[in-house]
């Protein structure tokens, strides 16, 4: 019986010990810890050009989707031939194609409409 209590207890013992030194071996290492560096900050005005730049990059990726599909189109137009069905899908895609050629070049007269607005509402009305 004693010899069973003795090892719980030295069991229990080895466990503090073990707990106690990878505590004593670990909490330094939080405290050196190296700062992080924080960089530049970011003003508004970075920001309104890093929109400009995507903006501008998406007009000119769907002006060129817009190009092929409506060149695309114009081929199928082509070839359909007498197939009512195939003409009536053609022209729908040209026309789906011409409206979305509108509305992609037009967002930049209403991006810099809201601008101008935005800056000075009196501006407008000269």
């Amino acid at each position: 019986m004693v010899v069973g209590v003795g090892l719980v207890l030295n069991i229990d013992f080895m466990a503090t010990v073990l707990y106690v030194l990878l505590l004593l071996l670990l909490v330094p290492g939080f405290v050196f810890g190296q700062e992080i560096p924080t960089g530049t900050t970011i003003t508004t005005q970075q920001i309104l050009i890093l929109m400009q730049s995507i903006g501008g990059f998406l007009i000119v990726a769907g002006g060129i989707l817009a190009t092929i599909t409506i060149i695309v189109t114009g081929i199928m137009y082509m070839l359909a031939g007498s197939n009512t069905q195939r003409l009536t899908t053609a022209k729908g895609m040209f026309k789906a194609g011409i409206i979305g050629a509108l509305i992609i070049f037009s967002t930049g007269i209403i991006v810099n409409t809201i601008r101008s607005l935005a800056s000075d509402p009196t501006q407008f009305f000269k």
